[in-house]
């Protein structure tokens, strides 16, 4: 089997908590990382620094930097930079965990595979784990600690994985490649709640004000939950992952209770 050139892309902002794991998940799929950092100011430089030698490419974005602007500069800079020289991309959000279709190979098993096979592009089902009155806080590892997890399939599509030279302009990863998608799924875990205090910290300070002619509109709809104590789900709820049973599809939880179906009227 071709084993592709594979690089990884984050964009960091006060995830420090979860950074080490989403560093560490890529790398053991043997990938390169380009990594920039957008102003952070909880712990996420530490890491970095930790992570030196093992980074392509770490740049700091100044906060002031528009947000919205951010992920055309690095589809801009991947163009230019990076596309000649690997042959695949994966580009998860910081809180993501990309993995396979299903658990019988690692996450750059399965790439190689479908480098192979000519597909361009691949879209992953969206499992999120949330954190729960079930969960341990002294665990310090938000993917040791996080177990309950449920689908959530209506959410915008996510496009994070394609062969390099198709790369184009990015909104978010929500939108398609040019070229041929892959005709199943492949899976990613989500830890946007990973304690009390973290998600209180999101909402009221890094992803306040976000919205923007109606992009980005749950984080209003989920501090509103908050207030109303709407973001506790119960254990029961959801599935629990045991690190090496396929993940449950069964839809058990219906996430817009927490994410809203548009803008919030206030």
């Amino acid at each position: 089997m071709i084993r592709p050139r594979l690089l990884g892309v984050l964009l960091c902002y006060n995830d420090a908590d979860i950074l080490e794991d989403a560093i560490r998940h890529l790398l053991d799929n043997d990938h390169d990382l380009v990594v920039w950092d957008h102003g952070s100011d909880d712990g996420t430089s530490a890491i970095l620094d930790k992570y030196k030698p093992y980074l392509m490419e770490r740049r700091l974005i100044p906060r002031s930097f528009d947000f919205y602007r951010l992920y055309q500069a690095m589809s801009e800079h991947l163009i230019t930079a990076y596309t000649h020289q690997y042959d695949w991309i994966s580009w998860p959000d910081q809180d993501e965990i990309l993995e396979g279709p299903d658990r019988s190979a690692k996450y750059d098993q399965w790439i190689a595979k479908v480098y192979e096979e000519g597909y361009d592009y691949i879209q992953f089902n969206n499992f999120n784990f949330w954190f729960t009155a079930d969960d341990d806080p002294s665990i310090i590892s938000p993917l040791d600690r996080i177990r309950h997890y449920c689908l959530f399939p209506d959410c915008a599509p996510r496009i994070r994985s394609w062969r390099a030279a198709n790369t184009n302009i990015r909104l978010f990863n929500h939108n398609p490649i040019e070229g041929k998608k892959l005709p199943y799924y492949f899976n990613l875990r989500h830890y946007p709640m990973r304690s009390t205090e973290q998600m209180l910290r999101r909402l009221n300070k890094d992803r306040a004000d976000l919205e923007r002619e109606g992009a980005n509109y749950h984080y209003n709809n989920m501090k509103l939950a908050m207030e109303q104590h709407n973001m506790l789900v119960d254990p029961s709820s959801l599935h629990v992952d045991d690190g090496s049973s396929e993940l449950d599809h069964s839809v058990t939880y219906n996430w817009r209770n927490i994410y809203g179906y548009g803008p919030s009227k206030g």
